[in-house]
């Protein structure tokens, strides 16, 4: 149980590399475009094939502002998707929300890395601490109820 700050790019991968290789059931996803999370790497595509095989019944939700960087610049993270369609939910969210600056990454509803705002990077990695990610948690599940669904491989290259 502790929250670790982050006040550089290094810190901010560094925890969502930690979050990712402890999830267990769902994670839960915010991002302008998914470029700064670094999920096109190859060590985080194959940690989330990991997570996704283990289980049919893992889950990926994903919220973002813009899908296009995933369809043109993602090429790897955007075939993992295809390929676990059935557990990935990928949303674009409504123009009135355009202006949330904030990115994270959830697992579990206990953990998770907290970007305070996109264009700086400084947050929080927060570790078995479900009371903590609790407002985050509620926040990612309003996001994703008033986004509106995608399926960015159907229309990449129209």
């Amino acid at each position: 149980m502790m929250t670790t700050p982050f006040d550089s790019e290094a810190g901010y991968h560094a925890g969502i590399a930690l979050i990712l290789a402890g999830a267990q059931r769902e994670l839960r996803v915010f991002d302008r475009d998914l470029m700064a999370m670094g999920l096109e790497e190859r060590e985080q595509v194959d940690t989330l094939s990991g997570f996704l095989a283990a289980d049919r019944d893992h889950l990926l939700r994903i919220a973002v502002h813009d899908i296009a960087p995933l369809q043109t610049r993602q090429p790897r993270l955007l075939a993992l998707l295809r390929s676990f369609s059935h557990q990935v939910d990928i949303r674009i969210t409504p123009e009135r929300l355009r202006d949330l600056a904030e990115c994270w990454l959830l697992a579990d509803a206990s953990n998770g890395v907290i970007r305070f705002h996109a264009g700086q990077a400084r947050g929080k990695t927060v570790l078995a601490l479900p009371a903590e990610i609790e407002p985050w948690w509620q926040k990612a599940d309003e996001l994703i109820a008033e986004s509106k669904p995608c399926i960015p491989w159907a229309v990449a290259g129209l």
